[in-house]
């Protein structure tokens, strides 16, 4: 059964897309079948995968519930679902309570053998989050390794809160420090602020680095840009963590990465 997961914060710049783009890139490398949904007008988890889109078809699909249109991206096992600023007027379309199941009904009527459907939603709180919510079985909320990256979690939880009657399945499965600087001592008590409001969903953390800022404007996720990166051996490890997690149970692998999230070096 293919695993519906959305990519969520209220708030830009911390890590968002990166964060969806790099995870789907890493399981595609690890064999999974991935789609990523790209449901952000921005489009920036679209043009990362080198594609650049109006978003006009992926509208027309939420409009008419129908499948969503679905092409390859640079990687075999990564399908994408281009986004653009077309998507903008779904939040003047979609505004009552009963329009936040479009999206569910386009995946039942899109057909893939996927393992993860990941979906990068924009960074507010509207319909097309609302949608991706409610399709959603679990959450992973990138969070930048702040004070003020901090600030709007409470919000992102009451958000998720607010579909829960509708949706019984979505949780928070992961909160992921980005951005980090492990020799600062803010970094660790970031670290322990968000273990306690989130125990044990805290992933490894990704580092702030270079070839994670200039993969996007390559066109391809970092792990093809600098395969020997900080930035791609740190979403190498995340995507395992999650992996463990959300993953079959015979494909469990090894905690190597554990010490990235205890110790600093």
């Amino acid at each position: 059964m293919r695993k519906v997961i959305s990519v969520v914060n209220l708030k830009g710049g911390v890590g968002k897309t990166t964060s969806a783009v790099n995870i789907a890139a890493c399981w595609g490398e690890m064999g999974k079948k991935v789609l990523l949904v790209d449901l952000d007008p921005q489009g920036s988890a679209s043009t990362s995968f080198g594609v650049m889109n109006e978003g006009t078809d992926l509208l027309e699909a939420l409009k008419n519930q129908q499948a969503l249109p679905v092409m390859p991206s640079c990687m075999e096992e990564v399908d994408l679902v281009p986004a653009g600023p077309d998507l903008i007027s779904a939040n003047q379309l979609f505004m009552g309570a009963e329009d936040n199941s479009k999206l569910s009904q386009c995946l039942s009527n899109t057909e893939g053998n996927w393992d993860f459907i990941l979906i990068d939603c924009p960074p507010s709180y509207g319909p097309l989050t609302a949608n991706a919510l409610m399709a959603s079985q679990k959450v992973i909320v990138p969070v930048e390794a702040s004070f003020l990256g901090l600030n709007g979690l409470n919000q992102m939880v009451k958000a998720i809160a607010s579909v829960k009657s509708q949706n019984t399945e979505i949780e928070v499965e992961a909160v992921i420090p980005c951005r980090a600087h492990r020799r600062r001592r803010i970094h660790w008590e970031i670290l322990d602020k968000l273990k306690e409001m989130f125990p044990n969903k805290v992933t490894p953390i990704v580092r702030e680095n270079v070839a994670l800022a200039e993969a996007p404007g390559k066109g391809k996720p970092v792990i093809l840009t600098a395969r020997i990166s900080k930035g791609a051996d740190d979403y190498r490890f995340v995507t395992l963590w999650l992996d463990e997690r959300l993953g079959e149970p015979e494909l469990i692998v090894e905690q190597s990465y554990t010490p990235m999230v205890l110790h600093a070096s």
